[in-house]
């Protein structure tokens, strides 16, 4: 009898944490498989409001790519510039998504609930800055700006704390330029 009560009491045991670890496993496969497979794209809007030079030093400029974004949500967003922010180049002609350019959010963004916040992004290149703005540096900004744009139908930001993707369309009015030294 005591032998029975001993081996009784392993199996039940045993069964329990059989079933704790099934739950257990259950749950967190669960958790993992839902959180990377859904990108909420109509969360935020967004429309392109131009495109800028700036020197940030005699040998290097930034390509700065404006956008308006649009929070359709009733709830603020916090855009943070980081780690869990990727932006990749959408190319032309097929809309295939690459991360062959460096290109990196200005600065964090807050987007309060149904309003728009402007954001910048930006492409750093080795660019010797003219001496004087005339015709000559007017083509090679124009030739700048080309280089980032000609190939591409926009970007796209994936927020992968809040799992936003936000479209932002290569709309730049006639590669309008503000040059800033």
């Amino acid at each position: 009898m005591e032998r029975w009560r001993k081996t009784g009491l392993i199996g039940v045991g045993g069964c329990f944490l059989l079933l704790l670890i099934v739950a257990l496993g259950k749950f967190l496969g669960t958790e993992s498989a839902g959180r990377g497979t859904h990108w909420n794209s109509a969360a935020i809007g967004s429309a392109c409001a131009g495109i800028r030079v700036q020197e940030l030093d005699p040998t290097h400029a930034a390509v700065i790519f404006l956008y308006d974004l649009d929070n359709k949500t009733d709830a603020d967003y916090e855009l943070d510039k980081g780690p869990n922010v990727v932006i990749m180049g959408r190319l032309k002609p097929g809309g295939t998504l690459s991360s062959a350019e460096q290109v990196s959010l200005n600065s964090a963004a807050f987007v309060p609930a149904r309003n728009q916040t402007r954001i910048a992004l930006e492409i750093v290149h080795p660019f010797n800055w003219p001496a004087q703005k005339d015709a000559a540096a007017e083509r090679d900004f124009n030739q700048l700006v080309a280089s980032d744009s000609s190939n591409l139908l926009g970007f796209v930001l994936f927020d992968q704390t809040n799992r936003y993707q936000i479209e932002l369309p290569a709309a730049w009015p006639g590669a309008e330029q503000a040059f800033s030294k």
